[in-house]
């Protein structure tokens, strides 16, 4: 038998489980602490610290905003990030749910006997207890759900990261190539003014003046494409950051990423992202939680097992009604006494009237106490023959006759091998992204490395010949003109593979599940 400290202890553990609170700022903390691990950002939003929102993002905003605080102030002020957070606090409602007992039931009757008399009282009181081996079951398949939430919300911060890391460095290559078309246009313009000073001197023809100013007009007009292409751009980054950076005039300051050496080769590449990406750990799961409602089905045979206690108090009839009481004793008679009797002779009959009805009253009082005393003695023999409580265990079970759960057994296994099935496309997936997006960055680092070590240069010493030829009269203006347009492609193209590869190596990171390094994963509490 347990003692009665023993006792109290399971009464209350039963109070706190019957009284589920849900807090999950264990759960925010830990989903910070995940994000920080993946992206390597320090700043994470937490509901827990909604007003300070606010002020980090100013302060992250102070004297332009690098690549590394512009994902900051995404993980902080994203709104459609934030209100992923929410979705925490449902899973850790849910567990707190599942780990509840059914409430008891209690019940109350009440029957009153038409003649009068006791009324009849009936009560019960039942609990579930098919909870007992339910219960566990239900918790894995919420600790489960809410472990998959946590990593969607990781999942959605990692993708955020390469978002605004990408539209960072596509905003970045739209102000360099803006740029670069600005000193195309430069150039195109002091072609102008040479082709004029030769048109006035007599040694070049209208026709090169024009062909140098068609270049000039179209070289404007790239300007404004390049312009309204920048402030797409621009719009695009700022919805993601939750800011509106031209009305703070912050400017961005990192530069365009160079060519770099992978560290890893393919392989590893692939091996690392299987055992890294989120998504494949939110597979696992679900094959997890497929697994436990398949378990769940199966002890839900017994749908419903019901036990209680269960009393009823039984009507009985009213009590014996109480003899007749003795008549009073009257007030003596002196209707025969005169007025001519002498007082000895009127005392005398008074006396002999007092004593005849002392007699009566000491008679009567004998005959009373005897009455009260039957009465008694027969409402004790009544009450001793009746019930006054009926008590007694009740039993209420769910018969499993007709429907003994077979058909959601079945559903419930067939989700499973969906999900097996899922887990294994997911895998595939996940190798397949880490190749693609390995073959991406190496091509796009090719590029911009024969961009900027050849092609470029190459360029640039073509411009300055055709520009001493033409000077010269060694060449004509179309000469010029080709190496000139040679120049401006291969300088915007030169800008568009380095945003390439800035894009490439985001997607890197998001196909390795966070930045190209191997993050630890906290454990569940």
């Amino acid at each position: 038998m347990l003692k009665t400290g023993q006792l109290s202890g399971v009464v209350l553990m039963l109070i706190a489980i019957s009284c589920g609170t849900v807090h999950p700022d264990k759960d925010y903390a830990r989903t910070g602490e995940l994000i920080q691990q993946r992206t390597g950002s320090n700043s994470v939003y937490d509901p827990a610290a909604e007003p300070e929102i606010q002020q980090k993002v100013a302060g992250l905003l102070t004297d332009g905003l690098s690549v590394d605080e512009a994902i900051r102030v995404a993980l902080l002020n994203n709104r459609a990030f934030q209100s992923l957070f929410q979705e925490i606090g449902v899973s850790r409602a849910d567990v707190v749910q599942s780990a509840l007992l059914t409430n008891p039931s209690l019940s109350l009757s009440a029957r009153f006997p038409q003649g009068g008399g006791r009324s009849n009282l009936s009560f019960g009181f039942a609990q579930e207890i098919a909870d007992l081996w339910q219960i566990p079951v239900r918790k894995r398949i919420a600790k489960d759900q809410l472990e998959q939430t946590i990593f969607h919300v990781v999942n959605a911060a990692i993708d955020l990261t390469a978002r605004t890391r990408r539209a960072y460095y596509e905003v970045r290559a739209q102000e360099e190539a803006e740029r670069v078309i600005r000193e195309n246009l430069a150039l195109l313009q002091r072609a102008q003014q040479l082709a004029q000073s030769r048109f006035d001197a007599g040694e070049a023809t209208i026709l090169d003046v024009n062909l140098v100013t068609s270049s000039a007009l179209e070289g404007q007009m790239r300007l404004e494409a390049s312009r309204r292409d920048r402030e797409v751009a621009r719009a695009g980054f700022e919805r993601l950051l939750g800011v509106s950076l031209d009305q703070t005039g912050v400017k961005l300051t990192d530069a365009l990423p160079e060519a770099t050496e992978l560290d890893e080769d393919e392989s590893s590449l692939v091996k690392r992202a299987l055992e890294t990406r989120l998504d494949v750990r939110m597979a696992a799961l679900d094959l997890d939680a497929a697994e436990a409602e398949v378990k769940h089905q199966r002890r839900s045979v017994l749908s419903s097992v019901v036990v209680g206690l269960e009393g009823e108090r039984p009507d009985a009839r009213a009590p014996r009604s109480l003899k007749p009481l003795p008549p009073m004793p009257q007030r003596p008679d002196l209707s025969g006494v005169t007025a001519s009797q002498s007082i000895n002779q009127a005392i005398t009959q008074l006396a002999q009237v007092g004593r005849g009805q002392a007699q009566t009253a000491s008679q009567n009082a004998k005959d009373l106490a005897l009455q009260q005393l039957d009465n008694w003695r027969g409402r004790k023999l009544e009450k001793s023959q009746t019930i006054d409580l009926l008590l007694g265990p009740s039993l209420q079970v769910t018969l499993p006759v007709w429907d003994q759960n077979k058909a959601q057994i079945a559903k419930a296994h067939f989700k499973y091998l969906q999900k097996q099935k899922d887990y294994e496309e997911m895998a595939l997936g996940v190798m397949q992204d880490a190749r693609e997006a390995t073959a991406t960055l190496r091509a796009a680092k090719s590029l911009l490395e024969l961009s900027t070590h050849d092609a470029i240069p190459l360029a640039e010493q073509n411009i300055g010949t055709a520009q001493r030829a033409y000077e010269a009269g060694e060449e004509s203006i179309v000469t010029l003109l080709v190496a000139q347009q040679t120049l401006n492609s291969q300088r915007e193209a030169g800008i568009r593979f380095a945003g390439d590869y800035a894009g490439a190596l985001a997607d890197l990171d998001k196909a390795m599940g966070g930045e190209t390094r191997k993050p630890a994963i906290a454990s569940p509490e």
